[in-house]
């Protein structure tokens, strides 16, 4: 029985096809028809309004009446349900006036020299919907006058746009600083040279401490020695260097070997990141860890953090090894990352969104309206800055780390078909899930 005081929330984009609209799921790849009716439905289901408004509105259009509606309603709104293409909360979506975000990743191109096997972009060859350099132009002047006070300049492979020291040097003329997310297997020792000129600082991925561990994920012979040549450049030329490894089942015994390297190689901070199933890595589901094992890295470079050795990046989870907050956690706290709030994500094509990992869900573009109108207009970023406490599911509920974690990242839970589920990526959801399970 449908629930008309439910409000459903459509995040996907939808394509004209003829007389009806195609909608690509991001996650499964499945790519489903909805005819005019079903089209305006999903219009309507914009986190502001209740099921039972939409039937309302459905019924005075076609001239029929609400039970009508709903009767023709139900079996499209269930399969979507199941899919996780609607969502439901019980709050109505907040319209916020924040600030401006204090950093923003851009990835300027999805082109790439490396076909690493976790790639949230797909990274290849085609550079066809990136902006011009006049866009990119434009839009930093956008995001100066707004207050915008870092861009992180990403992709696919930033440095392979010929327009790149361009970019950067108006980005630095507007009195923005520069971070540079690269695979630096591109970095020579001029290169390094320009970006220390510019002030900028990298962060330069590096997913094995030997060649074949490292080649076989980017998928690219070669690939180690160049990226270790390039960040050998880098910190000769002073540019300071954060070393970024992706956990999988690949590398996961190879990180404190990693850490090592990044110690000897004289980075600034050593950075791990979590394996989140999305674009290339959705065909990849077994590179992903479990929680136990994160747990158990996590430990050992907390423990490397206090010896000094290397700055340490924070963590996910990591919260869970000190003490819980006193602060009590009210229904209305808003959960997840800072995306949307404190940061955004522009992608290659113009879209502003929290943050990659939603790439697939309808989304503004830069090149319709101005990132300052975006910021503070855009549905989606205002639905993701709604969600609350009260729409988690589960063992986050009851969790006393909640305040200070806030369910983590959304992105991994939308990844794994339920962005309103206790964070996939826990060890102490896992941990629940296991004292709680029956015995059979």
């Amino acid at each position: 029985m449908l629930d008309l005081d439910a409000i459903p929330y459509f995040p996907l984009k939808l394509t004209p096809d003829g007389t009806n609209w195609l909608v690509n799921h991001p996650i499964t790849g499945v790519t489903s028809k909805l005819n005019s009716a079903a089209y305006w439905l999903a219009q309507l289901c914009d986190g502001q309004h209740t099921l039972g408004e939409i039937f309302a509105e459905l019924a005075q259009a076609y001239q029929t009446t609400q039970a009508r509606v709903m009767a023709l309603s139900e079996p499209l709104l269930q399969p979507l349900t199941e899919d996780s293409i609607l969502w439901w909360r019980r709050q109505r979506m907040q319209l916020w006036r924040l600030p401006p975000p204090y950093a923003v990743l851009w990835d300027l191109t999805k082109r790439c020299n490396l076909r690493c096997r976790h790639c949230v972009v797909n990274g290849g060859h085609s550079g066809h919907e990136e902006l011009s350099l006049g866009e990119c132009q434009r839009l930093i002047n956008e995001m100066a006058a707004f207050g915008v006070r870092q861009l992180i300049l990403s992709g696919g492979e930033p440095l392979l746009r010929r327009d790149f020291f361009q970019i950067c040097e108006y980005a630095t003329s507007q009195r923005l600083s520069l971070q540079i997310a690269t695979n630096a297997a591109l970095i020579n020792q001029r290169t390094a040279q320009r970006l220390a000129v510019l002030g900028a600082s990298a962060q330069v991925s590096l997913d094995g401490a030997t060649p074949d561990i490292h080649d076989d994920f980017r998928q690219v012979a070669g690939s180690w020695e160049r990226t270790i040549r390039g960040i050998r450049h880098l910190v000769t030329a002073a540019v300071p260097v954060t070393l970024a490894a992706t956990v999988t089942t690949t590398n996961i015994n190879q990180i404190p070997a990693l850490y090592e390297l990044a110690n000897d190689l004289g980075v600034h901070t050593f950075r791990i990141l979590p394996f989140v199933p999305y674009g290339r890595g959705a065909e990849a589901l077994a590179l992903e860890v479990s929680p136990p094992e994160m747990q158990a890295v996590t430990a050992y470079l907390r423990r490397r953090r206090e010896e000094g050795d290397l700055l340490v990046a924070p963590m996910e989870f990591e919260c869970t090894f000190a003490p819980t907050s006193l602060n009590h956690t009210e229904s209305s706290s808003r959960i997840g990352c800072d995306g949307a709030v404190g940061y955004g994500t522009i992608t290659s094509s113009g879209e502003v969104l929290p943050c990659n990992f939603f790439a697939g869900v309808e989304a503004e573009n830069i090149k319709e309206h101005d990132f300052a109108w975006i910021w503070e207009n855009s549905r989606f970023l205002n639905y993701f800055r709604s969600l609350t406490v009260a729409d988690i599911h589960g063992t986050c509920q009851r969790c006393a780390w909640l305040p200070t974690c806030r369910g983590s990242c959304l992105a991994a839970n939308f990844a794994h078909g339920d962005i309103f589920q206790s964070n996939c990526h826990c060890w102490l959801v896992v941990q629940s899930q296991e004292t709680t399970s029956p015995v059979h």
